[in-house]
């Protein structure tokens, strides 16, 4: 018996991994190879839980139960799991097993692989991720975006007006343009300066955001000019809209700059209509207003 015993204890000195064999019944610690008393201690004929981790009843991931038939038989199953020490503080990768002992008592072995490491690169790798993913979100978040008013930039408002294009006429689906601009928008920047103005501006879009339904897209197309794609709206539903901001607009009063106004053109995207000429309908109706007398809607 010594000479079999001697002989396990041999081959298990060999492994470069902190092993420890515990007493299935008594949970005494029955043999720990070199890797493993070399750093935790020597620890044989002590009751593991209360040894190595101080506390007074059997550790939750002993897995004991699940490597037992109800005999008290080893049942040939093995455990692999990940478990943090708080006694050193590192990450192992626990093998758990139960076997007969050659003295013919049941025992559990348990091998730990310091993976600390290991799961420290995991980790920064998932922070890296995590970051490109954050990155990428905001990247395509600035692509969309104009930076001045967190408005859609003009590139993302063709794009929802093309999409829009495309949706026209299916399941009767309509489309409708709003374009407007801030009357004498140029006196706001030569008598407060730009500054000013892109704070006008700023405004400008907060209160579309609180007025223009979700769903919409609202873009601003260049200067002092916005362009909202009503898709779903006929001519008469988006007439009506922009009649609610021009009003909106006007009661807007903007400390050191006063009360504006805006002008507005709309029209509805006919069958088969490219971009193009809608833009144009809706441009010249934009025109038309400020021609007669700025402050209004008109139809184009």
């Amino acid at each position: 018996m010594m000479m079999e015993n001697a002989l396990f204890e041999s081959h298990f000195d060999l492994i470069p991994f902190g092993i420890y064999v515990v007493d299935a019944a008594s949970y005494r610690i029955v043999y720990s190879n070199r890797a493993f008393y070399e750093h935790f201690g020597h620890h044989a004929g002590k009751v593991c839980h209360e040894a190595l981790y101080e506390r007074a009843e059997p550790c939750p991931w002993c897995r004991l139960g699940e490597l037992l038939t109800p005999q008290g038989l080893p049942s040939g199953e093995t455990r692999v799991f990940e478990h943090f020490n708080e006694s050193d503080d590192r990450w192992y990768q626990m093998q758990v097993r139960a076997m007969t002992w050659p003295d013919g008592r049941v025992v559990r072995y348990a091998i730990g692989v310091d993976i600390s490491e290991l799961k420290d690169t995991q980790n920064r790798l998932a922070e890296a991720h995590a970051r490109l993913a954050l990155t990428n979100i905001e990247l395509a978040r600035l692509s969309t975006t104009d930076m001045l008013t967190g408005l859609a930039n003009r590139q993302h408002t063709e794009h929802l007006l093309l999409a829009g294009l495309g949706e026209l006429g299916r399941q009767g689906r309509q489309l409708s343009l709003i374009m407007f601009d801030i009357d004498h928008f140029k006196a706001v920047n030569d008598r407060y300066g730009h500054l000013r103005g892109d704070d006008v501006l700023r405004a400008l879009a907060d209160l579309l955001r609180q007025t223009v339904p979700a769903g919409l897209g609202v873009g601003r197309w260049g200067g002092e000019e916005f362009l909202i794609c009503c898709s779903g709206l006929g001519l008469a539903e988006a007439c009506v809209l922009a009649e609610k901001l021009r009003l909106a607009v006007a009661g807007l009063d903007l400390t050191g700059v006063g009360r504006l106004t805006c002008s507005f053109g709309v029209a509805e995207a006919r069958a088969g209509e490219s971009a193009v000429t809608l833009l144009a309908r809706v441009d010249n109706a934009l025109y038309a207003a400020k021609g007669l007398g700025r402050d209004r809607v008109e139809m184009g």
